[in-house]
């Protein structure tokens, strides 16, 4: 007789996907999933009718086995690797690589002539103070789109 191990794995698939229909909330699918089950069972051998009634009287009390355990977590890391990955990508794709604070000012202040005088004295300041400090965000925000105005590239 069969033990929960050695029932064929594509049965139990079909016949578990089947059992999960039995709680839509589709009208007649309810019946019709039933009605498969039973299709499904017909079809089997008494020896696996006999392993699928066994392992629902061993696994009554809710327990799993060390192998199915194993086999959850490892989908559940797979899972988490898979939804890092995505996130990574999205956030590597979502986030412009600017060039460097100085490298900007630098490429600003050679086209400097093609903005407004209103921008000419920020540039300055920026070929300056970039080449030891760290822009404001507010400033790295404001030389990003001056930097975008006049061409440059991401």
């Amino acid at each position: 007789m069969p033990d929960a191990v050695t029932i064929d794995k594509d049965f139990a698939r079909r016949l578990a996907g089947t059992v999960r229909q039995l709680t839509s909330d589709v009208p007649n699918q309810v019946d019709m999933a039933a009605q498969a089950v039973g299709r499904i069972l017909r079809g089997a051998s008494k020896d696996v009718i006999f392993g699928i009634a066994e392992r629902i009287e061993s696994e009554s009390d809710g327990k799993l086995s060390d192998s199915e355990m194993q086999e959850i977590f490892d989908r559940g890391v797979q899972y988490g690797k898979t939804l890092a990955e995505k996130k990574a990508q999205a956030t590597q794709q979502a986030s412009a690589q600017f060039p460097s604070a100085h490298a900007m000012a630098m490429f600003c202040y050679q086209r400097m002539e093609h903005l407004d005088e209103k921008h000419h004295d920020f540039i300055s300041k920026m070929t300056r103070t970039t080449q030891r400090y760290t822009p404001s965000p507010k400033q790295q925000t404001y030389l990003e789109d001056l930097y975008i105005q006049l061409g440059g590239s991401v």
